[in-house]
C-alpha cells in the first residue's frame, strides 16, 4: 500500500496505477486484503497457463496471448500470491522431503543435512528458471540486436508485455523476495551480505524496469543470471554426497560440475552480463547521426536501473575473484572447495579462516556513503551533464594533468582555467571513483594476490593484506608523484601567505585543468578509499582510519567548492610520501615472513626508519604549520565564515589522528632500538591468533 501511495503521489511518473481507495479503518483493510488475496490467486492461475502455453509451444495459441502494460492493483498481488507460493513450496520440500531422505540415507550431520537441502532447493530453482527463461525470452521479435531493447522507448509501447513474459517477470521478482526471505533463514555464510544485497538489487531492479519499461534488457538480465548457477549447486550436492559416502566418483563430479560452471559463469556473467550493462549505458543514451538517443530523458527510475546494473557487474566481479580460487585449487591438483558459501562457524576439519572480512556492522557505514554517491549522480543529471560533455571534460582534464607532468610549469601555462561546476565535477568525480575502485580490485583480485599465492604461498590473512599494502604503495606513490608533478608549478605555491591573500576578492576558486583534475583524483579515490576499508580484514584502528577518510573528502570538497584550494592541494601532496616506504617495508615484511629470510626483513626494517623520518617531517611539521598558517594567518586576510571554521576545524581533526599515529609510530621505534624487528602496530588484524597477540602485547 505504502509502494502503491508513493507511485500514486505523482502522477506522471507511470500512467498504469489507477486509484484502488484508501483503507479508513481496520474492516476497509481487511476487505482490501482479502480482495488482493483474490486478485493474486486468479491472476497467477492465468499467467501460469500462458507459460504453460507457451512451453507446449503452439504456435497460433501462443499468438493469441493477452498483451498488457503493468498494473499495480492486479500485479502486487500476483507477484505477493506467486512469493507465498515459492516459500512454502522451498522450505516444504526442504523440512518434509529432502531433508527427512537425505538424513536417513547419507547420514550427515544437521548443519550438512541444511547445506545439502538448500542446495537441492537451489538447483531445482535455477533450473526451472533457466529453462523457462529458454522457453519464453528467444521467441520474443525484439531480443536480438540489442539496439531493439531501446529503438522506440521514447514513443511508448515498451511496456505493453505478452502474458508469459509478464508471468516469468512477476515469478522472477517473488522468487528473489522469497530468496532474501530466505537468506535470513540459511545457514549463516561468508557472504551473507553480498548475498542478501543481490537479492536486494536484484528485487529493486527488476521491479523498476517492469514499471518503467525496461523489460526488455530486464528479461535479457534475468536469463543469463540463471543457468550458471544450475551447475554450482549440483556441484554442491556431489560434494556432500562424496564427504558422507567417501565415494571419489562423487568429488570428480563435483569438480566437472564446478568447471562447467566457471566456464558458464564467464561467459554468461561476465561477457554477456558487461554486454548488456554497456548497451544500457551506451546504445540506450548516446546520440543517433541525427543527435536523437533511444532514451535522452532516463529519468529517476531509468538512473536508478543503470546504477543497479552496475552494482550486479560489481557483485559478478567479487565472485569471480572467488572463483579463480577454486580454480587455482583445481589446478594444484587439490579437490574444490566452496570458498563462497562455507558456514562461518563450521565444525568441519578445515579451520575457519582468520581473515574474515567484512561484517555487518562495518557494512552499515557503507549506506550514507552509497547514498551520496547516488546522490552525486543526481545532481549531474539534473543539472544537464550529457555524455558527450562527460567524456571532453574528462579528456580535457586528463590531458591537462598529462601535459604538466611531461611538459614542466611551462606547457602549463596555457591550460585553460575554470571555477568549480557542481553538476559537471559531481559526473567526472562518479567516473573517477568507478575507475579508481576497478583498478584496486581489479588488481588486486586477478594480478597481485594470484602472484603472491603462487610465488610467496601465503595464508589467507597475510595474502590479503600483503595485496592491500602492495595496492597501496602504488595509489600512495602514483600520487605522491603526480602531487610533487603539479603543484610546486602553481604561481601561488610560496610563500604561504600567497594562499590566503586576495582570497576576499575572489578568484581562488579559480582552477587550472592540470590542478582540478588533480583535485578530482583526490576526492575520488579517499571515497573509493572509505567503501574498500569497509570490506578490508578488519584492523585495530578500523574506526580512526574511516573517520580520517571521511574527514579528508569532507575537507577536501568544502575546499574545493569554497576557494581555499590553494591549501587544499598542499596538503594533499605532503600526505602521500610517508605511506609510500610504509607500505614497501609492509611488503618486505611479508616476503620475509613467508621466505624467513633476514633481509628482507632488514629492508623492512630501514624502510620504516625511512618512514618515521618523512612522518615526522611532513604529517608533523610541515602539516603542523598549514594548520597554523589556515587558523592564523589566513585571518590577517579575511574573516573567517562558517565555511572557512569548519576548515579549520577538520584540520585540526586531522592534526589530532596524526599524533595518534605518531605515537604508534613512536612504540615500533623503540622496539626497532631494542634490536626486535619492525611490527606495524596499526594494521594487525583484530582477531589475530592469541598466541601473537600476546607477544606483540
Amino acid at each position: 500500500r505504502i509502494f502503491t501511495d508513493l507511485l500514486q503521489s505523482d502522477n506522471k511518473i507511470h500512467p498504469y496505477f489507477p486509484d484502488i481507495g484508501v483503507a479508513e479503518n481496520m474492516e476497509d483493510l481487511q476487505q482490501q486484503a482479502m480482495q488482493g488475496l483474490t486478485v493474486g490467486y486468479k491472476e497467477g492461475l492465468v499467467l501460469l497457463d500462458a507459460v504453460l502455453t507457451t512451453i507446449t509451444g503452439r504456435e497460433e495459441a501462443i499468438a493469441a496471448l493477452p498483451m498488457s502494460g503493468p498494473v499495480v492493483a492486479r500485479d502486487v498481488p500476483a507477484a505477493l500470491f506467486f512469493t507465498f507460493a515459492f516459500f512454502a513450496v522451498n522450505w516444504g520440500l526442504r523440512l518434509c522431503v529432502v531433508e527427512p531422505i537425505v538424513s536417513c540415507t547419507l547420514k550427515m550431520k544437521r548443519p550438512k543435512v541444511r547445506k545439502f537441502a538448500q542446495s537441492v532447493m537451489e538447483a531445482i530453482f535455477y533450473s526451472t528458471f533457466t529453462y523457462i527463461g529458454i522457453v519464453v525470452v528467444p521467441i520474443q521479435p525484439w531480443v536480438w540486436p540489442s539496439v531493439n531493447w531501446w529503438v522506440g522507448f521514447t514513443d511508448g509501447g515498451h511496456e505493453i508485455m505478452r502474458a508469459d513474459i509478464r508471468c516469468y517477470y512477476l515469478m522472477y521478482i517473488a522468487r528473489y523476495l522469497q530468496m532474501a526471505m530466505s537468506v535470513v533463514l540459511e545457514p549463516k555464510r561468508k557472504d551473507f551480505f553480498e548475498m542478501l544485497l543481490h537479492h536486494v538489487v536484484t528485487v529493486v531492479v527488476t521491479s523498476l524496469s517492469f514499471l518503467y519499461g525496461w523489460n526488455r534488457v530486464g528479461v535479457v538480465t534475468m536469463l543469463l543470471l540463471d543457468p550458471a548457477d544450475v551447475p554450482l549447486h549440483l556441484a554442491k550436492v556431489c560434494k556432500y554426497i562424496y564427504e558422507s559416502t567417501r565415494r571419489r566418483i562423487w568429488q570428480t563430479l563435483a569438480d566437472r560440475f564446478f568447471e562447467l560452471f566457471a566456464i558458464a559463469f564467464f561467459i554468461t556473467r561476465l561477457v554477456m552480463y558487461t554486454y548488456v550493462t554497456s548497451s544500457a549505458f551506451f546504445e540506450g543514451y548516446v546520440p543517433d547521426e541525427n543527435g536523437k538517443s533511444n532514451v535522452p530523458h532516463p529519468g529517476l527510475f531509468g538512473w536508478t536501473c543503470a546504477a543497479s546494473l552496475i552494482v550486479l557487474w560489481f557483485l559478478q566481479l567479487y565472485w569471480f575473484a572467488l572463483i579463480l580460487r577454486v580454480a587455482m585449487r583445481l589446478l594444484s591438483g587439490k579437490d574444490v572447495e566452496d570458498v563462497r558459501s562455507d558456514d562461518e562457524q563450521d565444525g568441519g576439519s578445515t579451520p575457519p579462516l582468520k581473515d574474515k572480512g567484512p561484517d555487518g556492522s562495518r557494512l552499515l557505514p557503507a549506506i550514507p556513503v552509497v547514498l551520496v554517491f547516488c546522490r552525486q549522480a543526481w545532481v549531474a543529471y539534473r543539472g544537464g551533464v550529457t555524455l558527450e560533455a562527460l567524456q571532453a571534460e574528462v579528456k580535457v582534464l586528463c590531458s591537462g594533468l598529462v601535459t604538466v607532468l611531461v611538459g614542466g610549469s611551462a606547457a602549463g601555462r596555457d591550460l585553460s582555467s575554470s571555477a568549480p561546476d557542481i553538476a559537471r565535477d559531481s559526473a567526472v568525480f562518479i567516473v573517477f571513483t568507478i575507475v579508481l575502485f576497478s583498478l584496486n580490485w581489479g588488481f588486486r583480485w586477478l594480478v597481485v594476490e594470484p602472484l603472491a599465492r603462487g610465488t610467496l604461498h601465503l595464508a589467507p590473512s597475510p595474502l590479503s593484506k600483503f595485496a592491500q599494502s602492495a595496492m597501496e604503495a602504488v595509489n600512495y606513490g602514483s600520487f605522491m608523484l603526480i602531487g610533487i608533478g603539479v603543484v610546486p608549478t602553481q604561481e601561488w605555491v610560496w610563500p604561504s601567505s600567497q594562499w590566503w591573500k586576495g582570497f576576499s576578492d575572489g578568484g581562488h576558486e579559480i582552477l587550472r585543468a592540470d590542478l582540478r583534475c588533480y583535485y578530482l583524483l583526490y576526492i575520488a579515490r579517499y571515497y573509493q578509499a572509505i567503501l574498500s576499508v569497509l570490506f578490508e580484514a578488519k584492523r585495530k584502528d578500523f574506526v580512526e582510519m574511516l573517520v580520517h577518510h571521511v574527514v579528508t573528502v569532507t575537507v577536501i570538497y568544502i575546499s574545493y567548492v569554497y576557494g581555499w584550494n590553494r591549501v587544499g592541494v598542499v596538503i594533499m601532496v605532503i600526505f602521500d610520501p610517508a605511506d609510500v616506504p610504509l607500505h614497501v617495508a609492509k611488503l618486505c615484511k611479508y616476503i620475509a615472513e613467508a621466505t624467513k629470510g633476514r633481509w628482507w626483513q632488514f629492508v623492512a626494517d630501514r624502510l620504516f626508519e625511512v618512514f618515521a623520518i618523512v612522518f615526522l617531517l611532513t604529517r608533523f611539521v610541515l602539516f603542523g604549520y598549514v594548520c597554523w598558517s589556515a587558523h592564523i594567518e589566513a585571518t590577517e586576510y579575511f574573516p573567517k565564515g562558517l565555511a572557512e571554521w569548519t576548515c579549520v576545524g577538520l584540520l585540526y581533526t586531522l592534526f589530532a589522528l596524526q599524533i595518534y599515529w605518531f605515537f604508534l609510530i613512536l612504540k615500533v621505534a623503540l622496539k626497532l632500538l631494542r634490536g626486535h624487528a619492525a611490527e606495524d602496530p596499526r594494521s594487525d588484524d583484530e582477531d589475530e591468533a592469541p598466541k601473537a597477540t600476546k607477544k606483540n602485547q
